[in-house]
């Protein structure tokens, strides 16, 4: 049996990113296509009791990478063929079908589509062709995937649907695993204080908000250098920005991670080292209230506030733990790689109520440089040597900490790698 579905006339070039599959349930199993550009299909999707194929519009200029692997759930594996035409090929443990295919339509500030294939044990029914589907522009590759499962969970009935049309199956939340992840993390450094905030100031008269810049913008550079990483500055010159702003920025770059880089005071003139901050038990509470109380209850980019209030709480919730596990397993790393090239306090990964932190899905720490109020730490935090050898150990613990979520991604993907070509 065969079943069709448009995705829209041709336009610009497309480029496939990556393919995803999430285990919905024993009998159920969604696959996410990611796309950037446009793209549309090449007649219609030809299905049988084991296997789909998903052909693409040549005249789109569709560009994917060779890649075949293992799937997850009722895909037993797939192929995505890297030459013109570009197609898509699933193959089932067990007779399957198409339920739906939709589009994920873009979120408040994410102007990117996603094509979702939903499977379910059976056969394949005839249908007739369904009616046209929006075309796909740019879609972001994640290392994570718990913005697809809140997205599940709150995302409105299918544009169209194949099999039939009824609304896509709600879906308990489960991982999705990640076969291909092809653009760069976000990075958004954040030099804190500014403009009329000065911050503190040393003895020598350093003012903290000039070091924060100067590191700041030293550590730009270093992971610039790289080409690694699409870097964002909260800021480049010596003005003054609200937390809010701060966050609102990280939220609205898609933020792989969040530093807030600061210097720290206190009246013992002694007390000296670096530290690390993520975001106490308390700030994560008072997140929560604040959002529900302005009514910006979004994670990851999708509008929860429109569920059910304890469904909803319980996604902000969810998205707030994976954020945190993610902070404090950076904050750790950072810790490490800072004892190799400067002085840390003892119980240097520390928590703490910052209004900065407070982005539930964005994963954040606030390092602490050093103290300003120490003569020798106020020496370190003006000295470009020091800043150097500083951020070139921050640098190192973000490749540490994108490496290991690498290693996280493949192992779920059952070690999917591109084939061959």
């Amino acid at each position: 049996a065969a079943c069709a579905a448009a995705l829209g006339a041709p336009a610009r070039a497309g480029e496939i990113a990556g393919v995803r599959f999430g285990v919905t349930s024993a009998t159920e199993t969604r696959v996410v296509l990611d796309v950037a550009g446009e793209i549309a299909t090449a007649g219609a999707p030809v299905a049988s009791e084991r296997a789909l194929t998903v052909a693409f519009d040549p005249a789109t200029t569709v560009k994917a990478p060779r890649l075949e692997g293992r799937g997850d759930g009722l895909v037993d594996r797939f192929a995505l063929s890297g030459a013109v035409p570009v197609s898509l090929n699933l193959h089932f443990k067990s007779p399957a079908r198409i339920k739906s295919l939709f589009v994920i339509p873009p979120g408040a500030s994410n102007p990117r589509y996603r094509l979702v294939i939903d499977l379910e044990r059976g056969a394949p029914v005839s249908a007739p062709a369904a009616a046209p589907v929006a075309a796909l522009s740019p879609s972001a590759v994640k290392y994570d995937s718990l913005t697809d499962v809140i997205e599940a969970a709150v995302t409105a009935p299918p544009v169209t649907s194949v099999a039939t049309s009824v609304a896509a199956p709600e879906l308990k939340p489960a991982p999705l695993s990640l076969a291909l992840a092809a653009e760069r993390p976000v990075i958004v450094i954040d030099p804190g204080h500014g403009g009329t905030d000065p911050g503190a100031a040393g003895a020598g008269g350093t003012k903290e908000a000039l070091v924060n810049l100067a590191a700041g913008l030293a550590l730009a550079e270093a992971l610039e250098k790289t080409g690694r990483y699409a870097v964002v500055l909260t800021r480049r010159e010596d003005v003054r920005l609200a937390h809010e702003e701060r966050s609102r920025i990280a939220r609205d770059a898609r933020a792989d991670l969040f530093i807030s880089l600061h210097a720290d005071a206190h009246a013992d003139a002694n007390v000296r080292g670096a530290s690390v901050y993520t975001l106490s038990e308390e700030g994560t509470e008072r997140s929560a209230r604040e959002a529900l109380a302005k009514g910006n209850y979004h994670v990851f980019d999708v509008d929860i506030g429109a569920t059910d209030p304890q469904v909803g709480g319980i996604l902000y919730n969810l998205a707030q733990r994976k954020t945190e596990n993610e902070s404090d397993r950076f904050a750790e790393i950072l810790v490490t790689r800072l004892k190799g090239s400067t002085l840390v306090l003892n119980n240097s990964h520390r928590r703490g109520n910052f209004k900065v932190l407070l982005a539930p899905d964005v994963p954040a720490v606030l390092l602490e440089l050093a103290f300003i109020s120490n003569r020798k730490d106020e020496a370190n935090l003006g000295s470009p040597a020091w800043r150097t050898r500083t951020m070139a150990a921050v640098t190192a613990a973000i490749d540490a900490y994108f490496e290991d979520r690498a290693k996280a991604a493949l192992h779920a993907s059952n070690a999917v790698q591109p084939a061959a070509r």
